[in-house]
């Protein structure tokens, strides 16, 4: 009778019971998006371990789209490559089972961060994995990440992914029906302003254009089931307060041109309208839970100085582009990022703010997993780098600047390193492209024509702890520490460094300079906390 009665209600309604209905379940699992296609490559269905019904989990699917060579910053390497993931909430352990669409049986397939799953297994042709509690991973179908060079090279045919986002429940979930809320109906252009403090974007598609304008003390939802195209603004340093941008549906940049592209020429400070999330003298923002897909250049930007009382979080934040400039999180000097995925064609995540825990790092074509540039000099505390897993690591170049996991690349200028520690870093591409460690305050030959050179300002008192590198670069690159007499390479400390399992103590593992000095390499036997 339930099932019959709840025929006679509209798509839009329903959708909005369920997900009221299913908030109380250990599991949630949001319906379709209504008017966007599904992935075309994979099904997925997920259940509460231990039980035995599945929930249909809508695939979403983002794609690097096929352009003329340099036309809109599209990488040519990656062309008709694509992403499929689905997110869900769960407080538990769960099930998930993938399929291929087309029927083809799945031959092989293996779990990234391999130790965050507990188990990965194909039977009749389908994957089952379980994760015994929030977390974000990429299941690798037939090998195609695993066991071929992706970077430098490839010109095989394109590679369907597969993410899967088991969320933790997601707090203060609003209600449309809640004091306070203004709800938009999808084709609706949204308020700017009103009497409201929390704006729901109701399932289906949006669009709110460029540098849609945010307001302090304002709350934007963005359920699982809705997408919003375009991209959010604040661009006055004394309005970017108490903004909370959550939920688990997606703001995507699919309908924009990359700025590089657009004519007439923009300046710089137009640039900015188009990265997906964008906001000035950022103090008690929060960034929670969303997907940011197909960035059109830059994705998050939280700006402003350390606030040792008003800090910005970004949480369980995943973010896939495809493009030239598509980096991922700057968290400037205020921001704090935990347990997000972030898979960028452009640099993935800027070391400053107030630390980096359990993020999941992935690079195809471009960029770095951690860009060291913007390093700081801090006094009174530290910034930890921690339990983050790089796993993939591949570049469509060899010989230049940019790529691999640690890179300095010959930019930013100070002192820098004292109280910055990157402890428990996983590296677990089988076949990164290019080398792990890169901190070049000069740039050598033959990896830049101009030398690019960072400026005055030793680099000191940096220290790694537990860093475990799977392989080594499948092009043979060397390890590289490299000092400038007025910006040295001093008291680097290495404890418990270890490639393909084999402890690394021996200061040759890096190729260095004279001005290069102080450095510790050793295993501790505890590992460091």
């Amino acid at each position: 009778m339930f099932s019959r009665f709840l025929l006679f209600f509209p798509r839009s309604i329903l959708c909005l019971v369920l997900t009221v209905l299913c908030s109380y379940a250990e599991l949630m699992v949001y319906p379709a998006v209504p008017g966007l296609a599904e992935s075309p490559h994979y099904r997925v269905r997920v259940r509460a371990a231990g039980t035995e019904v599945w929930q249909q989990a809508f695939a979403w699917e983002t794609v690097c789209k096929i352009a003329a060579k340099d036309e809109d910053g599209y990488f040519e390497h990656l062309a008709g490559w694509s992403q499929t993931y689905v997110n869900f909430e769960t407080s538990g352990a769960v099930e998930i089972e993938i399929e291929r669409a087309n029927g083809q049986r799945i031959t092989s397939a293996a779990v990234h961060p391999k130790r965050k799953a507990a188990s990965c297994a194909v039977k009749e042709g389908k994957v089952y994995v379980r994760l015994e509690h929030p977390s974000l991973v990429t299941v690798d179908i037939d090998g195609a990440m695993d066991t071929q060079d992706t970077g430098k090279g490839y010109q095989g045919p394109p590679i369907h992914a597969i993410s899967l986002f088991a969320n933790p429940p997601l707090r203060d979930k609003p209600k449309p029906t809640d004091p306070g809320v203004h709800v938009v109906k999808p084709g609706e252009n949204p308020p700017t302003q009103g009497p409201w403090t929390t704006l729901y974007f109701l399932p289906g598609l949006h669009d709110v254009g460029l540098a849609y304008p945010l307001h302090a003390q304002r709350r934007y939802y963005i359920p699982g089931d809705a997408m919003v195209y375009g991209t959010f603004s604040q661009q006055r340093w004394d309005s970017g307060q108490q903004i909370r941008i959550f939920g688990h549906g997606t703001l995507s940049g699919a309908r924009l041109q990359h700025p590089k592209y657009v004519r007439p020429v923009l300046s710089e400070k137009q640039h900015a309208r188009y990265r997906p999330i964008e906001i000035l003298g950022a103090s008690d923002v929060a960034v929670e839970g969303l997907t940011i897909a197909d960035s059109a250049t830059h994705s998050l930007m939280l700006i402003g100085p350390h606030k040792a009382d008003h800090p910005n979080e970004v949480k369980w934040v995943k973010i896939f582009t495809w493009r030239v400039n598509g980096d991922g999180i700057n968290p400037f000097g205020n921001t704090l990022i935990e347990d997000c995925f972030l898979r960028t064609q452009d640099d993935s995540l800027y070391v400053n703010g107030l630390g980096i825990r359990r993020t999941v790092l992935w690079n195809d074509a471009n960029g770095s997993s951690f860009v060291l540039s913007a390093l700081p000099q801090l006094s009174g505390r530290t910034l930890v780098v921690e339990d983050c897993d790089v796993i993939y690591s591949r570049a469509k170049w060899h010989h230049w600047s940019g790529g691999r996991v640690f890179n300095m690349r010959g930019e930013g200028a100070g002192a820098a390193g004292a109280g910055v520690i990157f402890r428990n870093i996983n590296i677990e591409d089988p076949r990164p492209t290019l080398q792990q460690f890169f901190l070049c305050n000069t740039v050598p030959a033959p990896y830049a024509k101009q030398s690019p050179r960072r400026g005055a300002g030793d680099v000191a008192g940096l220290r790694f702890q537990n860093i475990s590198i799977a392989a080594p670069s499948v092009l043979g690159e060397p390890q590289i520490l490299w000092g400038q007499p007025d910006a040295r390479i001093r008291q680097l400390t290495i404890e418990n460094l270890t490639l393909g399992g084999v402890p690394v103590v021996d200061p040759k593992f890096f190729q260095s300079n004279e001005w290069v000095d102080g450095l510790i390499m050793r295993r501790a036997m505890t590992p460091s906390k």
